[in-house]
């Protein structure tokens, strides 16, 4: 019966070593899984960070270039009453040009027939 005990004992310390053997083995897998999946998560992570860093640039990109639209669209509109108003004062000197020639010969004139009356009257 000792024997039989004995090899009870036996066997049932095999098969805690198996099944130690076993645990490790699962602990083992269980942590390269888990290496695994860390780095899949990092690499779906930067993936997912570079398709929003995408969109966002070509977001950025939309609103730069209807900003520039506007801009430009206002320049242009705001160079078009420049050129307008440029006009309006050309067409105003070109047709008061003469009248305003006529008033400074006059204006002259007037005062060099005024000189001209003083000194005779202070020379006589």
């Amino acid at each position: 019966m000792e024997q039989r005990t004995s090899s009870s004992v036996e066997i049932i310390i095999n098969s805690l070593a198996e099944l130690e053997k076993d645990i490790d083995n699962i602990n083992s897998k269980v942590e390269e899984m888990k290496k695994r999946i860390l780095i899949y998560s990092n690499e779906e992570i930067e993936m997912l960070k570079q398709q929003i860093i995408n969109i966002a640039t070509e977001e950025a990109e939309k609103i730069l270039s209807r900003s520039k639209a506007e801009a430009e669209e206002e320049s242009r509109l705001i160079i078009q009453e420049a050129d307008s108003s440029l006009s309006e004062i050309k067409k105003n000197i070109d047709s008061s040009f003469n009248s305003a020639v006529d008033s400074i010969v006059k204006t002259v004139l007037g005062e060099t027939m005024s000189t001209a009356k003083q000194s005779r009257y202070n020379n006589p």
